[in-house]
């Protein structure tokens, strides 16, 4: 999820490390926090691999050291495009990596949209459908208290109405975009 956040913000310019901190911390949320230990280690490892170059701005910082802007390379280019394409079946992120798509999707052609939607939407079906399947279940234990079924039975309901609530809302919304 970070590695394909940095490298679409870097498909139209050079970016700062701390520009990515700040950005992708207000992209994640209020709940997460993304740390410079997180995003340092993953430009070095982009880096190493031949996804980004360092480039000087020109800007020194109050240690008289260049500050650094990272560029994307032709094979960061790639990795970009195959991260977009790439099929997540254990995302425990996938809402968020959903929203750094769509985020991205004037980078890619009406056909990578399209599959990232339909992706999405089948998660979100297949979420529904096991919450499903697990009330069935769980109703059907007897030798569980009663007070332990109906917990359990609310946080199933809870996350087949997100899942269908979202589905819904992509349906109508987004796959317009497409």
């Amino acid at each position: 999820m970070y590695e394909l956040f940095l490298l679409g913000k870097l498909m139209d310019r050079p970016w700062h490390g701390y520009d990515f901190q700040r950005v992708l911390s207000s992209v994640v949320g209020p709940v997460r926090r993304v740390s410079w230990g997180t995003i340092y280690p993953l430009l070095r490892r982009l880096e190493k691999g031949g996804f980004i170059q360092r480039v000087p701005n020109g800007e020194e910082t109050e240690d008289g050291r260049g500050r650094q802007n990272y560029a994307i390379t032709a094979a960061g280019r790639e990795r970009f495009l195959d991260l977009m394409q790439a099929e997540r079946r254990h995302d425990p992120d996938y809402r968020t990596t959903f929203r750094i798509m769509v985020g991205n999707f004037s980078r890619v052609n009406a056909e990578v949209r399209r599959h990232i939607v339909e992706g999405y939407v089948a998660k979100l079906s297949a979420i529904a459908s096991h919450a499903e399947a697990m009330s069935k279940r769980v109703a059907k234990v007897s030798e569980m208290p009663d007070a332990d079924r109906n917990n359990i039975l609310l946080s199933l309901a809870h996350d087949r109405f997100l899942a269908e609530t979202d589905r819904e809302w992509v349906q109508r919304q987004i796959a317009a975009m497409i």
